[in-house]
């Protein structure tokens, strides 16, 4: 037999071991994958421990071709599309395209900063220099930390424990983006060994405050009362640290609870600040892109890579928010170009991935993209057909439909009586969810905001089967203000009573313009015949001088019926229903003349 060399082995040479296979890791650690080199698939592997990488492994799914995909379904191993979930994509506008790399290549072109570190990804992927000053500046030897009142300072172990599992029953939910268990054991820590406490004071203090505004009651009174001093103190932590010093995702996570926590009490610029804030500070961390993606400039430290379902739901929360508070405000969002994140895996009694679909369906929202009233109509009936498992979401759909429905009158000023009433049934199921939340104590904004928005949008229909609904929008906003009791809510009641007010004014006005329509001298232009007689006074001593010629006016010939006279305070109706009138006289008994 020939060999690779040209020369004849020997047959029957035993002296040479028998040639293996080599055996393939079946998934390489991503610093391998990175740098293309061989991995082991060991944790760590040889050559992660060989240069002294921190050794990680991601899950890539691997795609299916379509034959095997559909002889899975014949066979029953994967659902069918009837029975599976459907996946939500991620907005159009969220997804990188051809423009944005170019414009994005182009911004990271401008800098100088940003020159270096893509410099050292070309030279080794895998230990590139981070973005740092790089010569920005002469910078300080001085620089020391701010100082933060600690946590244990202002709250005790066990104090703090019941607002973290307030925080957890009531937010958590809807808000799914903090490792329950890891916050819950280094919150242990931090009062047993804080010399291992990886969860940062502001963190907690953030926690503690949005958790004690959802506490439904359960916490001391003077706990309460010291919540203004927690809040304010976890502010100060914050922006000491986080903008002060290099970000990392825990400071994402922080400033998304200060977000809840200004939206549920402080003003709307406050709260469309904070949430810029939030996103700058992911754009700094990176977390808009997938660890393994070879554009990400700011790739995400070490520390998210272990578990990036965090890192995703972290991103799509916060981008979530900014969106929809800056829709509420007017304002601008914060765009992030090159967005490549994966959307929340859904979880058992978890709705983040819910929320984050209906964040999904308000896409057409932006006011960058062209309004149609086509485009809307399709967004309202979207709307009616999501059907949502909390009355969070709900509060927050009844919400996005009455934006979608004031973006609607802007294109189509008198939409069809089907929209109409889609959004009233979109409407009352707000009503009905805000209703539910104040009763069991739970500070929602939209608790406020939805029964407030209904009733001018009701009021701006002006139509009977919208204006049949204020009563109940009136109701659940005084539920609301007898729940909470605040000086808001009670602005917001004074206000929405008073836009009915004038609403109903108008219409009086309206009314009584087209009454005035219906007036007429009847001396002048048309008298009573001659042989109608004012009749005599009756027993009673009641007479109806009037109504005679009136009536007379009414049936002589003329189709105006002068609505003064009905609504006339000494009109005798009992007379006018019991008595045979003279001038019905011609007047067959079956009706006919």
């Amino acid at each position: 037999m020939e060999g690779a060399n040209g020369w004849h082995d020997p047959p029957g040479d035993s002296s040479s071991p028998p040639a293996q296979k080599r055996q393939r890791a079946k998934q390489a650690c991503e610093p391998c994958r990175l740098r293309k080199r061989r991995c082991d698939g060991n944790k760590p592997c040889d050559m992660c421990t060989q240069f002294e990488y921190t050794c990680y492994f991601e899950r890539h799914p691997r795609k299916r071709s379509k034959l095997v995909e559909q002889n899975a379904i014949q066979e029953g191993i994967l659902p069918t599309a009837d029975h599976q979930p459907i996946k939500p994509e991620p907005p159009k506008e969220d997804r990188p395209s051809l423009e944005d790399l170019s414009k994005q290549r182009s911004m990271e072109a401008n800098s100088g900063m940003a020159f270096t570190r893509l410099l050292g990804l070309r030279l080794d992927p895998s230990s590139g220099p981070k973005l740092s000053t790089f010569g920005w500046n002469l910078g300080t030897s001085t620089y020391s930390v701010p100082a933060a009142t600690p946590i244990t300072n202002l709250l005790a172990q066990d104090e703090m424990y019941a607002m973290a599992q307030c925080y957890f029953a009531n937010c958590h939910p809807l808000y799914g983006f903090l490792d329950k268990n890891w916050v819950l054991e280094h919150l242990n820590l931090r009062w047993t060994r804080p010399d291992v406490c990886k969860v940062p004071d502001h963190l907690l203090a953030n926690l503690a405050a949005v958790g004690a505004l959802f506490s439904d009651g359960s916490l001391d009174a003077n706990l309460m009362a010291r919540l203004p001093q927690l809040a304010e103190a976890a502010k100060l932590a914050l922006e000491s640290t986080s903008i002060m010093q290099c970000v990392c995702l825990r400071d994402v996570q922080s400033w998304i609870l200060r977000v809840l926590y200004l939206r549920a009490t402080d003003q709307p610029h406050a709260t469309w600040i904070a949430t810029s804030t939030c996103m700058h500070l992911v754009e700094s961390t990176g977390i808009y892109q997938e660890a393994n993606s070879s554009t990400a400039l700011h790739p995400p430290a070490i520390e998210l890579q272990k578990d990036p379902e965090v890192r995703r739901r972290t991103f799509w929360i916060a981008r979530m928010l900014n969106t929809w508070v800056s829709f509420e405000c007017g304002r601008t969002r914060v765009s992030i170009r090159g967005i490549n994140c994966q959307l929340p895996t859904p979880r058992e009694g978890d709705y983040t991935a819910d929320f984050i679909h209906l964040y999904s369906l308000a896409s057409c929202l932006d006011p960058e993209r062209n309004s149609e009233a086509g485009q809307w109509e399709l967004f309202l009936r979207q709307l009616e057909e999501y059907e949502s498992p909390h009355d969070g979401i709900e509060l927050t759909k009844a919400n996005l439909g009455l934006c979608g429905y004031r973006r609607l009158r802007l294109a189509n000023p008198t939409p069809s009586s089907e929209i109409i009433n889609r959004m009233i049934k979109i409407g009352l199921q707000g009503l009905e969810a805000a209703r539910r939340m104040a009763k069991r104590g739970m500070p929602w904004w939209h608790v406020a905001n939805v029964p407030f928005q209904v009733v001018c949008v009701f009021l701006a229909m002006d139509v009977r089967e919208s204006l049949a609904h204020v009563a109940t929008a009136l109701r659940t906003l005084e539920e609301v203000v007898d729940r909470f009791n605040t000086v808001a809510m009670k602005e917001a009641l004074k206000t929405s009573r008073f836009l009915v007010r004038l609403s109903k004014k108008r219409k009086d006005e309206d009314s009584a313009v087209l009454g005035q329509s219906l007036k007429k001298d009847v001396t002048e232009c048309d008298p009573p015949p001659e042989d109608l007689q004012r009749p005599e006074p009756l027993a009673n001593g009641s007479a109806v001088p009037h109504v005679i010629n009136e009536t007379a006016a009414m049936t002589s010939g003329s189709e105006d019926w002068s609505m003064d006279v009905l609504n006339a305070s000494d009109f005798d109706w009992n007379y006018f229903l019991t008595n045979d009138m003279p001038v019905f006289n011609s007047f067959a008994p079956d009706g006919t003349m």
